[in-house]
This record gives C-alpha cells, sequence and structure tokens, in this order.
C-alpha cells in the first residue's frame, strides 16, 4: 500500500504533490491507476467476420412500436427473401403516427455488402423517395421530393459499408458471445451519414416480448453520440426479439415471427 507522506498543495504546479516512500509522485500513480481502470472498460475489438445467414428465404417478423412513454406508436414488419442472382433482399415496413415508411435492401451471399436501396415514405403530405446505388467506394443517391423534385448526389464511402438500417438484422448473422465486440462503417442514405459505429454483446439477458419469452445476448451498437439496443436470441436463428432504435428512441418488440422455407425468392 503506498502511503503519502506531504498533503501540501502547490499553487503553482496545480498538483497535489504527495510523495510516496519510493519517490514518485503519489498523484502520477492515482494518474496511472485511473488509466488503466479506464482501459479495463474498453472491449476487446475482434475482426468483422459474419457467420453464414440463420434464416431462411420467406421468413417474416413482426414488431410492436411502443414510444418513449410507452405509448403505442404503430406495427413494423421485417421480410426476407432470396434474390435470384444470388443474396438476399431485407424489407423493413414501418407503419406509425401516421406515416408508411418501406425500406428495401438488397445485400450479398458473402459478407452481406449492399447492392441497392429504395425508401418509399408516405404520409398525408405527400411520398418522398431515395434510392441508393453503392458501388467499390462510393455511393450514387437519387433523391425525390414530396414536391416531385429529383436531385443526385454521389458519396464516397468505404468499400466495407454497411446500410445502418440492416444493422439490426445483419447482427443476427455475428459471433455473439459474452465479451464479444467489433466495428464496422455504417451508412444513412436519408441524410447521406457515414459513421463507424461499435458494436458490442453487453450481457445475457431474459426478455419477454408478446411473442413469448426468450434467452438473448443483449448488444448496443454506439455511434456519434447514439445508442442503439438490440436483444438477439441465443440459440438459432437468432430472432430480433426486441430492440430501441436509437434514432428514433422507439421500442420495438417481436409479436409474431414465420420462418421462411428454402428457395423462396422475391417477387
Amino acid at each position: 500500500m503506498v502511503t503519502p507522506t506531504t498533503w501540501k498543495f502547490d499553487w503553482q504546479a496545480g498538483v497535489w504533490p504527495f510523495r510516496a516512500r519510493n519517490g514518485r509522485p503519489f498523484w502520477l500513480l492515482w494518474l496511472v491507476t485511473l488509466l488503466a481502470l479506464a482501459g479495463c472498460n474498453e472491449p476487446t475489438i475482434q475482426p468483422l467476420r459474419f457467420n453464414e445467414a440463420p434464416w431462411q428465404a420467406g421468413e417474416v417478423s413482426t414488431y410492436r412500436i411502443t414510444d418513449l412513454n410507452d405509448n403505442y406508436a404503430g406495427t413494423a414488419r421485417f421480410d426476407i427473401l432470396a434474390r435470384p442472382e444470388g443474396g438476399w433482399t431485407i424489407r423493413r415496413e414501418i407503419s406509425a403516427q401516421g406515416v408508411q415508411e418501406i425500406v428495401t435492401v438488397d445485400v450479398g451471399d458473402k459478407g452481406l455488402r449492399p447492392a441497392r436501396t429504395l425508401m418509399v415514405r408516405v404520409g398525408d403530405d405527400g411520398q418522398e423517395e431515395v434510392e441508393t446505388i453503392y458501388a467499390s467506394g462510393q455511393v450514387d443517391l437519387r433523391l425525390t421530393t414530396k414536391q416531385d423534385v429529383t436531385t443526385y448526389q454521389r458519396v464516397n464511402v468505404p468499400s466495407d459499408v454497411r446500410d445502418v438500417r440492416t444493422l439490426p438484422l445483419l447482427a443476427r448473422t455475428l459471433p455473439l458471445e459474452e465479451g464479444y465486440a467489433t466495428r464496422l462503417n455504417s451508412f444513412l442514405p436519408v441524410s447521406a451519414t457515414l459513421d463507424r459505429v461499435t458494436l458490442e454483446v453487453l450481457k445475457r439477458e431474459t426478455v419477454q416480448v408478446p411473442a413469448g419469452t426468450f434467452d438473448t445476448w443483449l448488444v448496443e451498437i454506439q455511434g456519434s453520440g447514439r445508442k442503439t439496443r438490440l436483444w438477439i436470441g441465443v440459440e438459432p436463428p437468432h430472432l430480433l426479439v426486441k430492440f430501441v432504435d436509437g434514432h428514433s428512441q422507439g421500442t420495438f418488440e417481436l409479436t409474431q415471427f414465420e420462418a421462411g422455407k428454402p428457395g423462396q425468392q422475391e417477387p
């Protein structure tokens, strides 16, 4: 145990010049200890690696959405379909607070990288669309406003970027376990926002939702001051049981699940 011998504050130095028996300033030892403790809280980042997709084509998951005050806000549905040329189409439909938003994302079979996305958002005041074409190191955006004005934009992105709206489902394919953490690049076409996010397993937790009670991994995705929390089933097919969206702060709870069948393709 280190015992300080001097307790006089040095106003010029602006530090407590504690002296331990070994002659080292006590404040320096204290600072080193704090840095070591902070390092203990940092997750060990593992290389990004995806397992084989745990789903079958035609899988459907439906969710109930509640707001920050736990009030009913709407519904969501995720569909996964096989593409004829290989890979998957992930379709997300949200109906909440008078707005319907449909997002389809085509991803490759290896690495689940996006090829094309289309968002259509319909409300009482009109419809808007954002189409995104992913190429190596860039994305081309076509934006059509509610006033039917179309603009085009090109954005440079890392070649390994993923569409942020697919991250909750893509997390199902990661090798989740106690202490697991990784990082990846994500892109949100609506705002042309590129982000570097950390995905970390916080703990194992039993969670109850309308569809039942599940043994899950509690996973946190953190980036740009936002945190999305996912509860992903420990057992295959690693269902997305619940998640709290970091953008809308809505809570999505699984109400029904329909397993897919091999060979069912996108219509």
